[in-house]
């Protein structure tokens, strides 16, 4: 599986589309696979929605609630709408390919789909990569509007009736980051901007794996979107990347969720290596959903991650406190005891740093730290480091990696929120401020010992709070 696709709520569910290809562990002809929960924590597979047919395989998109019949589809009652990319291949070269855009709907919660008689709704536009088509409700121009990813640049469409489409404008000519990859898999919204200042429109854009080292990954612009054009409100060279690490792309965010709650999900891999990461009769997963909001720093608004409420609401067979606590130099501090069965450990952490204290983070991996936090005199500096190796050259020469970056500007204080998964490992640092995603190829602590400790190696550090949890 790889990219999330068609993420709605509808009458008490959450659907979760993907791109799936159901006979073989590499990417192939694309399908929608499909699962359905009601919690967004435990999930049903239900059939296959969408497969390959004379107009191609059927690559990513988005869906939406047509609570009003606006499409005529559904003999004037609600039904849930899918947006999709027909892919078909024209000829035996790796470009030799066209795209074009079409629906398939739904009259019965999902569970059986009927591909709209009149696809395609956007034709070939002439060129090759167009792809990835996200619909949204415009309040403002009473409009429907299709974001498209073309070569390196989002066109907007809108409709009135969800059938016919118009272009409005484009953007993306020198606006953040482009390698050689195309961009893929936009996502459109509003939010309000935590502290009441108003609201701000969130393109979020997927930058396709170039010949570097750092491969797919995901970008976002701050701005206003008025029904036709995105306006940037940063400089057109700034580049706000959604994680730091290396595993998570293709991000989509859910339509029509309760409350209005902005949840996200993305694919935890990276194209340099996705088809040769190892596997276990499947390959291929998504993050924990995460609620995503918009907070103002000196910088300007930028995106803020939480996992979603819904974990709290999970009970668990070990549950590990720590509250005002100082520890020094050379203490280890076991954060969680490994289990017979491999469960997920999900941890809340807050320190407060001495200047020039260390402290070193063992979550998923146990012959090196994952993460070290280091205060000096402008701020707490944090350290990611991965490594693995399989035998593959793409794999051994991409996957093994490490960032450093700031995470405060001269505050002693710093938070982490983090999941350990059976191959995964995410981070969110400073309430969501920053993202870390990561696959983590290690063997699992043997039953008994530590699944998770800090190391402090140098100075003295105050736990204000540390949590652990293993859930049943």
């Amino acid at each position: 599986m790889n990219d999330p696709n068609g993420l709605v709520y509808f009458d008490g569910e959450y659907h979760l589309f993907y791109q799936y290809y159901p006979d073989g562990l590499e990417w192939g002809p694309m399908h929608w696979g499909h699962a359905v929960s009601t919690n967004l924590i435990d999930w049903q597979h239900l059939e296959i929605a969408l497969f390959p047919d004379d107009n191609g395989m059927c690559f990513s998109g988005s869906a939406i609630v047509d609570y009003n019949d606006t499409s005529g589809l559904f003999n004037g009652e609600s039904g849930l709408l899918l947006f999709y990319t027909a892919h078909r291949v024209t000829g035996d070269g790796h470009d030799d390919y066209e795209q074009d855009q079409c629906i398939a709907f739904s009259s019965d919660k999902g569970r059986s789909w009927q591909k709209y008689a009149g696809n395609p709704v956007i034709p070939v536009p002439g060129f090759r990569d167009f792809r990835d088509p996200k619909v949204i409700w415009h309040a403002a121009s009473q409009h429907w509007i299709m974001a498209l990813a073309c070569g390196q640049l989002i066109r907007f469409y809108r409709s009135e009736n969800l059938l016919d489409w118009t272009l409005c404008s484009e953007f993306g000519a020198a606006e953040g980051a482009h390698t050689k990859g195309p961009w893929e898999c936009p996502d459109l919204f509003e939010l309000p901007v935590d502290g009441g200042q108003g609201s701000r429109w969130v393109l979020i854009v997927g930058v396709g794996a170039g010949e570097d080292s750092w491969g797919s990954f995901t970008q976002y612009f701050i701005g206003d979107f008025d029904g036709i054009h995105f306006h940037n409100e940063n400089e057109p060279d700034r580049v706000l990347l959604m994680d730091q690490s290396r595993d998570f792309y293709a991000v989509q965010s859910w339509s029509d969720t309760p409350d209005n709650r902005r949840v996200a999900i993305a694919w935890v891999n990276n194209w340099l290596y996705a088809n040769k990461i190892p596997e276990n009769g499947w390959r291929g997963m998504m993050t924990v959903p995460r609620e995503i909001r918009l907070v103002s720093t000196e910088d300007g608004v930028r995106i803020g991650q939480r996992f979603v409420a819904e974990l709290d609401e999970c009970s668990y067979r070990q549950h590990k406190t720590i509250v005002a606590e100082t520890r020094r130099q050379g203490t280890h501090i076991d954060l969680a005891t490994a289990q017979s069965i491999n469960k997920p450990l999900r941890g809340l952490l807050t320190l407060k740093m001495e200047k020039d204290s260390r402290v070193a983070l063992y979550l998923s991996q146990t012959q090196q730290p994952d993460l070290i936090f280091q205060l000096d005199e402008m701020g707490v500096a944090m350290h990611y480091q991965r490594s693995g190796q399989n035998g593959c050259e793409a794999f051994d020469r991409y996957f093994p990696f490490s960032v450093h970056l700031p995470v405060t500007d001269g505050s002693d204080s710093v938070s982490l929120e983090w999941i350990s998964d059976n191959g995964c490992l995410e981070l969110l640092v400073n309430d969501g401020l920053y993202s870390l995603t990561a696959l983590q190829l290690c063997h699992s602590a043997a039953e008994g010992h530590h699944a998770a400790k800090m190391v402090v190696e140098n100075g003295e550090v105050l736990i204000e709070k540390s949590e652990t949890r293993i859930p049943d």
